[in-house]
């Protein structure tokens, strides 16, 4: 046999393998749509740099744009990796990640650890919390290297959640960072404006497809769980929990996160649509703009949180899935059990409804009525305030109208205002607001993530680069009974470590100093009353270990796309 004529045949053999041997086993049926919901702000305003404000990340669904390092699981503790396949601590102190092998982004560039340094070091330009733990980052390879002074358990939860973004979209602007002038960089990365999506998810968005109605994400034949992935395409519906609810009655739409009231509900319920009800360890609160008196004084903020009668708030905004903040410490009551000791949760002031001690906060203060029974402060000045909430949140709203009414009915003289959400978020960012409703925690099991919340993302931060202004002003630098001390130093000390019984600890300080002086008001924690049609969905039973997850921060819903768990009805 010549040379020639063996060469030729194993072109000729290599040629009928590739036509004949199956391509990429798809597992969705052709067609398939998954019809979810998540509102949005179309374009112009609406656009793809996911770090800025205004950014189209989607919600719970921008893990399957730019999928964290891993998900914690929440029945079992343990984290499920995602970009990273490996992570731990190493013997230095540092933590240490390993990026997953074989994925590519939708533009064609392959996942690496520039991906993951480029991400932090952008979130070092904007200033994210895990900074004031983090000394430096660095790849090595194909492990990126997160380098501290010791270990740390919250720095580890702030870099294993963190959404992973394109090095090739965004490294020229790490690459900047440090070494020109941070501030015209951060003005620059505002207002960059990209012009597509791309993602290293099982979907991408199609930029032609978005409309006010929804948009469409297609298949990322590349991207980490597209090997499992049960549906073609992907249709956010866009709107707040009025524009969703009838969506989801004709069965156009199948799956929501929206708070929905006990009517909506109930009606749901009937036409064989589920209820999933999970602890949110989060809910709205009271925000103050500590810079205008006499908002600033805790016993006025003391004497609201007496006279709102929280268990009738919760249950009038959201039913069932409204249970009152029991005690008032800035964390979600179930944290709080498992974080604090007895004698804390034994010792704190519950706030309970209270007119007499409302009453008796005011006047100790020097305060006192008017002839027309509204309160005045010792100046002889009104205590009348407005108060905003994002009008499109059924529950928030029905929250805001309640508190006020309560408020009003023990002399407050306070006027409820309903803003456009987007807007009355940003509304607090940049300080223009008197009170706002707002969350006071985010679903995560660290406690200092909670309290970041209003110390730093609601105190001047906010979320997305652009975002940032004065927040509610409050002095993180506190007195109180015990003496004076840095709460938002105290905030990072407890999450230092990973002696569980070291941060409890602290964390039973924090809780008393912040009952005490109580910055903001919690009203009730919400539980998910989150509607999901199996008539058209196959998902885990509904007793299944992934709902203990919260809907936000490892969502169950991202994490059953992920991995191929959530696939049409049968």
């Amino acid at each position: 046999m010549s040379k020639r004529f063996f060469v030729t045949l194993m072109l000729v053999l290599s040629i009928i393998v590739m036509v004949f041997a199956p391509a990429q086993a798809q597992e969705f049926e052709e067609g398939s749509v998954l019809n979810v919901a998540w509102p949005y702000q179309v374009p112009p305003t609406g656009h793809f740099n996911s770090f800025a404000s205004g950014a189209m990340l989607l919600g719970i669904y921008q893990d399957i744009q730019f999928p964290p390092l891993a998900m914690l699981l929440w029945a079992d503790g343990e984290y499920d990796g995602m970009v990273a396949s490996e992570f731990g601590w190493d013997d230095d102190g540092n933590y240490v990640i390993t990026v997953v092998d074989g994925i590519t982004w939708s533009d064609g560039s392959a996942l690496s650890a520039d991906d993951v340094v480029t991400t932090f070091m952008i979130d070092k330009l904007r200033g994210t919390a895990v900074w004031s733990i983090l000394t430096g980052v660095e790849a090595m390879g194909d492990t990126v290297v997160f380098k501290m002074d010791s270990p740390s358990s919250l720095a580890e939860r702030q870099i294993l959640t963190t959404n992973i973004r394109p090095a090739s979209v965004y490294g020229d602007f790490a690459a900047r960072v440090d070494m020109e002038d941070n501030e015209a960089l951060l003005e620059e990365l505002v207002e960059f404006r990209p012009e597509a999506a791309v993602s290293a998810g099982p979907y991408v968005i199609v930029a032609d497809s978005i409309t006010e109605s929804n948009l469409m994400m297609e298949y990322n034949p590349g991207g980490i769980g597209a090997d499992t992935a049960k549906f073609e395409m992907v249709r956010i519906w866009n709107g707040e929990t009025e524009v969703v609810t009838p969506l989801v009655a004709n069965e156009e739409l199948h799956y929501i996160t929206h708070g929905i009231p006990p009517t909506t509900e109930e009606a749901f319920t009937d036409a064989g649509i589920d209820i999933v009800r999970v602890g949110m360890n989060d809910g709205p609160g009271i925000y103050f703009n500590h810079r205008i008196y006499p908002l600033n004084v805790p016993e006025v903020r003391q004497a609201m949180a007496h006279v709102i009668d929280r268990e009738q708030n919760g249950f009038v905004s959201l039913g069932e899935s409204g249970v009152a903040v029991e005690y008032m410490v800035g964390i979600g009551d179930a944290l709080a059990e498992t974080w604090l000791s007895d004698e804390t949760l034994d010792s704190v002031n519950y706030y309970d409804y209270n007119v007499e001690g409302a009453t008796a906060l005011l006047e100790g203060i020097g305060f006192s009525k008017n002839d027309d029974g509204i309160w005045m402060d010792d100046n002889g000045d009104t205590l009348s305030f407005e108060l905003i909430f994002p009008q499109e949140f059924a529950d928030w709203s029905a929250a805001a109208e309640n508190a006020t009414a309560q408020l009003n009915d023990f002399g407050f003289d306070i006027t409820a205002r309903g803003v456009q959400f987007q807007q009355q978020e940003q509304e607090v960012y940049d300080a223009n607001f008197e009170m706002a409703i707002r969350n006071f925690g985010i679903g995560d099991p660290i406690p200092a993530l909670h309290y970041l919340q209003q110390l730093d993302r609601y105190n001047g931060q906010g979320l997305l680069a652009g975002e940032g202004g004065g927040g509610m002003g409050f002095d993180v630098n506190v007195t109180y009974s015990g003496g004076e001390v840095n709460l938002r130093e105290m905030v990072d000390a407890s999450g230092q470590g990973v002696d569980a019984a070291a941060q409890s600890e602290v964390l039973n300080e924090i809780a008393m100093i912040y009952n005490e002086i109580l910055p903001i008001v919690p009203l009730w924690e919400r539980y998910t009353n989150n509607a999901l049609n199996q008539n058209f969905l196959s998902v885990p039973a509904l007793d299944d270990p992934i709902y203990a997850n919260y809907s936000s921060t490892d969502s169950w819903m991202a994490y059953l796309i992920l991995t191929g768990q959530v696939a049409p009805a049968s």
